[in-house]
This record gives C-alpha cells, structure tokens and sequence, in this order.
C-alpha cells in the first residue's frame, strides 16, 4: 500500500474513535441531570435529604394530627433549631420522610404558632422573671380580665372601664385606677410542645391567680361554721377566702352544710394594683385620761368626766394589690364631732411604772387604718396588728405604764433583714400580768433600754424599717409605712405568747 494511503487510513480511524469518545462522554453525562432537594439541619448538623419541602411537611402535619387536634390549631411547625435549606445537586440519593421524620423527633419537640409572654418586675427584690405561652395575646387579655374579677366586683369593674361610676356625694368610693404591676412584653413566636401552652382564658386564669394549675384544695362546709372560721381553719385570712371563692361577697356570707368551698392559698403571678378614693365617716374613740392623785391612796377610784366619741370625715386614698391592702394616703380629715375625754381619777402616792390593766391607749395617731389583722395571711400566722395612720413621721405612744427592756435602731428604709426583719424596734415590760407590748419598722426611737414609760408617752415615730410591703424605693420612698404592734405574754420569742391586740380594747 502506498505511504499516502496508510496515513489517510490512519487519520480516518483516529476521527472516529475520536468522535465515538466524544458521543460516549456525551451520553455518559447526559444521565446527570442536577435536581433541586431539601437538606434537613438540627443546630447546624445535617441529619438527612427529602426530595420535597412540601411533601415532608405534609406528612409531619399528619403524623402530629394529635397536636393540632389539642391545641385546636392547623398546622404544625418545625422545632426550633430544624432548618430546611434548599440545594442543587447531581447527587440522586434522598432519605424517605419517614427516616427524617423518626431522627428529628429522637432530638426536638415540634412547635406550633403562639405568643411568648415575658413577665418582670425591676422594684422587687429577688424576682424571678417569668414566662407564659399561649396561643394568641388574647387569651391572656381575657385571662387578665378574670383575674381582675377576683378582686374587684363585675359590677364596679364594668363601670370603671365605661366610665359611669357615680360621683362621691358625702361618703362612699370610687375606683381611680386598675394597673399591673410588673412589665409585660408579648413575642410571637414558635413555641415548643413541651411547654405549657395555655388555649383559653379560664384555664390561665386560675394560674394567674394560685400560681399553678394543679387542682386547689377544698373543703366541705359542717354544721357552725362560718366564712372566718373556716379561713382560720385552712390557714387563710377571711380576704383571701373571699378571693378564692368570689361568689361570697362579704365575712357575712351565710353558708350551708356540705357546701363545697375552695381552700386553696391564692399565689398570683402578677400583681393586679388597684387604686381607689374613699370618703367614710369615722368615729374616734374617746381617751381614757387617768389621773393620779398623790394625796389619795392606792385602790381609790372615781370618774371625774364621762367620754364621749368624736366623729370624722375622712378623705383617702387605698391600693390594693391583689385584694390585700398595701398602702392608704389621707387626703383630707374634718372633725364633724370632736371627741370628749373620759377622765378617771386614781389614788397613787408613787410613780406609777406598773401598768394599768383596765386601761390600754391606742399606739398611733388619730385618724387610722388596719392595715392586716391579727390572724393568718398567706399562708402563716401575721401574730400582730399592723397599723397605717396617718403617716410616715407620726407618733407612736406606749400603750401602757411599764419599762423599756429593749430597744434597736440603726435600720433605714429598703434594708429588709434589718435586727431579723423588725426594722427599729421598741420592746415594753409592763410589769404586772406577764404583759409586753413591742413596736416594730420604727423611723426614730425616742426613748431608751432602762427608762420607766407612761401611758400614751410618745416613744416612737412611725416608718417602714425593716420587711415592709411594698418595698420602699427612690421613686416611692414611704412605701410600706405602718406600726407593727404585737402584745405578748411572756417575753417575746422566750416562752411568751403573743395575742390578739384587740382583746386590750373590748
């Protein structure tokens, strides 16, 4: 063969097996075609493949058919920290949603639509933000509503929020204002599963009110008893009887046998304020003014003048958190009737430093307001009466004849553990009966350990030292001002008993 012919040859088979590569290559690729799928992330790791976003979350929303189905809602939403990002790749390989479905639920609870409620509070020491979840913010509004309702009548509420509560003519009150005490910020947000997430209003309620959802106790009402002692008997105070149970309106409430009451020890997670003006008549109990006539022995005894009771007009303001009284302001006081001292004349040829038992003064000032009873409240035993009026810098008397056996200053308002909590205190021996009398959260102590005190002797100014609610702060410094007045038998904390004040009075 000629060397002209081989190379043509040679040339020729060298185009098509070129030409058979390139077709094959061709072809080769041409079964790659890049596809879009969907990459399943947990915190960042990759956990798996669908082939379709859709049809993966349709298939989870019937997997969770129970968790639409308990919070009524229409979708289910994937747990935070599951991402789904969209890729494109030559890679064929995908995981079935079943596979996906079973790994994320081994790691995450899924979500569903709702709001996150972040609840503080900056005035209070120590508290401990909390956190609510529910479907939409009106669940709580309405939930807030309810609440509000435990401590204020339907009937004032609905005419406060429209605007139509009667004028004070001469005496009664009207409602100026109803707030919440802690800041509260709504979030939407997806909201796990294994929260509690709360889908009606009556349900959140009666959280907000005994700061749990668990069942309250209650108690079957036997033959005798009454609103106070069966607050007395389950550790309540008749005012947080009432709050639990609002279909009894006052103490007097008639109950029957076997009527089933609510005994459970209210908790609330907010603080409903509610703020109100007051105009009441009010009488003043007349002094007892004993005179001690040195020329006439020991036992004698007579009325020189007989008391009479003066009357008052009296303007205030009160807040009320959640239906406990925390603060009263006087506005205003007009004597409609001044008051006649009763005079009592008594033989005594020495200083008297025994106290008088048929005789006890009152510890503070005229005008004033109890502000919490002798009796159980929140829970424990309140073993004295505590007393506002008319305010901070007022004058606290003895209420008998005896000798000051202790006495401790140093405290100022906002340092709640003060001498064990009492703020400045002031303890009395009255030196006959095993009687002591002490007075608490004092602003200035005006007599000393030692020193012989007679009745109605001014030894103290009213203050809030001490563990006094509300909490003083800069912008509400006499918050919590009131006289902690406790009467004991025996001295106080070393075998004494302490007793209802009252009973000094009857």
């Amino acid at each position: 063969m000629p060397k002209s012919h081989f190379r043509i040859s040679y040339i020729i088979v060298i185009l098509l097996i070129s030409v058979l590569l390139i077709f094959l290559g061709f072809t080769k690729y041409q079964t790659k075609v890049p596809r879009e799928v969907y990459q399943i992330y947990i915190d960042g790791e990759i956990i798996g493949t669908v082939k379709s976003k859709t049809n993966f979350e349709e298939f989870i929303n019937k997997k969770e058919e129970a968790i639409k189905k308990k919070y009524k809602v229409n979708k289910v939403e994937m747990p935070n920290g599951v991402m789904i990002k969209s890729v494109t790749t030559y890679n064929t390989k995908v995981d079935s949603n079943e596979k996906v479905y079973n790994r994320i639920i081994k790691k995450k609870q899924f979500t569903i639509k709702g709001v996150a409620i972040t609840i503080k509070n900056k005035e209070v020491k120590d508290y401990k933000t909390k956190y609510i979840y529910v479907l939409n913010k009106q669940i709580f509004e309405d939930a807030v509503t309810q609440l509000i309702k435990s401590f204020v009548s339907e009937d004032d509420y609905k005419a406060y929020m429209e605007s139509t509560q009667k004028e004070i003519v001469d005496t009664g009150s009207v409602i100026k204002d109803i707030s919440i005490d802690e800041d509260i910020t709504y979030k939407s947000s997806y909201i796990s599963i294994d929260k509690e997430i709360f889908t009606n209003a009556s349900t959140l309620a009666k959280y907000l009110l005994y700061g749990t959802t668990k069942k309250q106790s209650t108690y079957f009402v036997r033959e005798g008893d009454t609103v106070e002692t069966v607050a007395n008997a389950n550790k309540l105070n008749v005012q947080e009887f009432l709050i639990a149970n609002s279909n009894f309106k006052s103490e007097n409430a008639l109950l029957y046998t076997g009527q089933e009451v609510s005994v459970g020890l209210i908790n609330p997670v907010i603080s409903i304020v509610v703020e109100i003006n007051g105009i009441s008549d009010e009488e003043k109990a007349y002094a007892v003014n004993v005179q001690y006539d040195s020329s006439e022995l020991q036992g004698v005894e007579y009325v020189k003048q007989e008391g009479e009771n003066g009357l008052y007009r009296v303007s205030r303001e009160y807040e009320y958190i959640n239906g406990q009284l925390s603060d009263t302001v006087n506005l205003n006081t007009i004597e409609l009737k001044p008051s006649v001292d009763k005079v009592v004349v008594r033989g005594s040829k020495e200083v008297p430093h025994v106290a008088d038992l048929s005789y006890w003064a009152w510890p503070t000032d005229t005008p004033y307001t109890i502000t919490t009873y002798f009796g159980y409240r929140w829970g424990s035993m309140h073993a004295a009466l505590d007393i506002y009026g008319p305010g901070y810098g007022s004058n606290i008397y003895a209420a008998n004849n005896g000798t000051v056996v202790e006495t401790k200053g140093g405290c100022v308002a906002g340092n709640l553990s003060c001498n064990g909590r009492q703020g400045n205190y002031i303890l009395i021996n009255h030196n006959t009966g095993n009687y002591y009398t002490q007075y608490m959260h004092l602003s200035t102590i005006l007599v000393k350990v030692g020193q012989v005190v007679s009745r109605g002797q001014k030894i103290a100014t009213m203050g809030n030292s001490g563990e006094v609610y509300p909490v003083p702060s800069s912008s509400s410094p006499y918050s919590g001002t009131h006289l902690h007045f406790a009467t004991w038998r025996g001295y106080p904390h070393r075998g004494g008993s302490p007793f209802d004040p009252f009973t000094l009075y009857k």
